[in-house]
């Protein structure tokens, strides 16, 4: 298969018109194969698919295409220049099977259609009227079947030398626009109105076939649309602290993250985080306590232990009032060393054990306290008694004051 061939001239070189058609040629193969390998086919700008009241009916619509570009699976560039009205009989096709209700998709493909117009150069190199030929690069509008946009996606694409206007089987290609709705009324018939999508099928724009896609100014930002919406998602790569920002744009066009990976590989998210599989979390983690949130530390403490704080909770922000503790603790009637409850001991009786004292101080120190009586007189009194320390099980809730400012 011959590589593609660039045409050279020299000084005195009569030109025919091949070679002049080899200039050209060369040019729209290069820019053919520019658009096939390094951009996926569709549409560029424009065309979009209105429709506006039809004269003379309450049912029926004038359907409309406006201006814009588009590139198709050959790679060649399609130029609609003016917004077309859709009519059946100016742009030459008909409607299959009228009776079918069923969304249409609305297609374009290229249309050459031979022109005059320029000024003659020499007699003998002019066309019949002393005109430089033209071609005009023109389009066709084809409402297909219910169903034809199913196989959109699978047109092959020329061989990789070949320039633009057929695909590999040698038809034309075709690009979806849109949808229309059809409906008949005896012999006349006509539009109803416009779908954007059908059977999952929907307008395809050109793209971009790239690993790496770099920017000049510092900063990436990826966006949905052409201009930034208000709170529609955005993506934001770089700037002033090379961060990976992931959020919504605001009325000004600005990206308000959302998620934030930093350059030292922090992560910060502002918002709620739902997980709805597992999570592994392999370091340690680190929860501030906002407002309206609850922090809890709770186990077993032993008569003389300061209870501990719910990380990251510190003792300074209990001082200032900036967290407030609510503790809760529960006696252990089993302590080590004390008799069995309920237990016989010498005199036949079981040992009765008494909560003296079981609360925290203002240091959060535990004070739990526990007489055991275990002897029983002839008067039928208890006389018998040990005060022993006791245990407890304890639970610290941190909770921070609505009105306190978060820090």
């Amino acid at each position: 298969m011959p590589a593609p061939l660039r045409p050279e001239f020299h000084e005195g070189q009569i030109l025919a018109a091949d070679d002049l058609s080899a200039v050209v040629r060369y040019d729209r193969d290069a820019a053919a194969r520019h658009h096939r390998h390094l951009h996926t086919w569709g549409i560029a700008s424009g065309l979009e698919v209105t429709v506006r009241a039809r004269a003379g009916s309450d049912v029926y619509k004038t359907v409309v295409v406006g201006s814009g570009t588009l590139v198709d699976p050959s790679g060649r560039e399609i130029v609609v220049p003016a917004p077309v009205e859709l009519s059946t009989p100016d742009q030459g096709f008909t409607i299959v099977d009228p009776d079918n209700t069923a969304p249409r998709p609305l297609m374009l493909m290229w249309s050459d259609e031979p022109a005059t117009g320029g000024t003659a150069v020499s007699s003998g190199a002019c066309a019949a009227n002393g005109a430089a030929a033209r071609t005009t690069e023109g389009f066709l509008l084809l409402v297909g079947a219910p169903g034809d946009e199913l196989d959109l996606g699978e047109q092959r694409a020329p061989a990789p030398d070949a320039g633009p206007d057929r695909l590999g089987g040698g038809d034309r290609g075709r690009v979806l626009l849109s949808f229309v709705t059809w409906a008949t009324d005896g012999e006349d018939g006509g539009f109803t109105g416009v779908l954007p999508r059908a059977n999952g099928v929907g307008r395809r724009y050109a793209g971009v076939l790239a690993d790496r896609v770099s920017a000049r100014g510092g900063t990436l930002e990826l966006a949905a649309e052409p201009r930034p919406v208000a709170g529609k998602m955005g993506v934001r790569i770089g700037g002033a602290d090379g961060s990976l920002d992931i959020g919504r744009f605001n009325a000004a066009g600005a990206l308000a993250p959302a998620l934030r990976v930093l350059g030292d590989g922090s992560t910060r998210i502002l918002g709620d985080v739902r997980v709805s599989g597992g999570l592994t979390v392999g370091g340690a983690v680190d929860s501030p306590l906002v407002s309206g949130s609850v922090l809890v530390q709770s186990g077993t403490a032993t008569h003389g232990v300061i209870l501990p704080l719910p990380p990251p909770v510190t003792a300074d922000q209990v001082e200032s009032g900036e967290v407030v503790l609510h503790v809760q603790v529960t006696p252990r009637l089993q302590t080590y060393g004390a008799p069995a409850e309920g237990g016989a001991d010498t005199s036949g009786f079981g040992a009765l054990p008494v909560v003296l004292r079981c609360e925290v101080d203002s240091e959060r120190r535990l004070n739990c306290l526990i007489a055991w009586y275990t002897g029983l007189s002839t008067a039928r009194t208890l006389d018998l008694f040990s005060v022993l320390p006791g245990t407890a099980d304890y639970v610290v809730l941190a909770t921070r004051p609505a009105a306190h400012p978060a820090t």
